[in-house]
């Protein structure tokens, strides 16, 4: 199954999401999409630049040394919008690797984390 075919089936699973994009983290790019309507490309990127920033702050030493286990990572952001959640997971194996889902509401959050969590690991 290709990239887009997983981010296809993520969206088409998780009720509300109008995005999955997988990006990397180190050129600040989205790289692969499904959406329900186009994104143009400057605000696909700009979504991968506010994920760069949240976990740059997350990596952060004073994050760590206050929030974390030695040697831990935050691998989760989640960005409320008034009108949408915007959820950033970094892929376990690969760090640079970016998983951005896009949601309405946070109806069901917990299952589309779930669904996200399950995708981000076979990217």
């Amino acid at each position: 199954m290709s990239i887009v075919e997983k981010l296809d089936s993520l969206r088409a699973a998780a009720p509300g999401c109008s995005l999955a994009a997988f990006g990397d983290l180190n050129t600040r790019l989205v790289l692969r999409t499904s959406a329900a309507r186009p994104w143009p490309q400057e605000r696909l990127d700009e979504l991968c630049m506010q994920a760069a920033r949240c976990f740059a702050s997350a990596d952060s030493p004073g994050v760590a040394e206050h929030f974390l286990e030695e040697g831990a990572r935050i691998d989760q952001a989640i960005l409320l919008e008034p009108s949408e959640v915007r959820l950033f997971l970094r892929a376990p194996e690969e760090e640079s690797d970016l998983l951005c889902v896009v949601c309405h509401s946070v109806g069901d959050f917990e299952r589309v984390e779930r669904l996200a969590r399950d995708t981000v690991r076979i990217l």
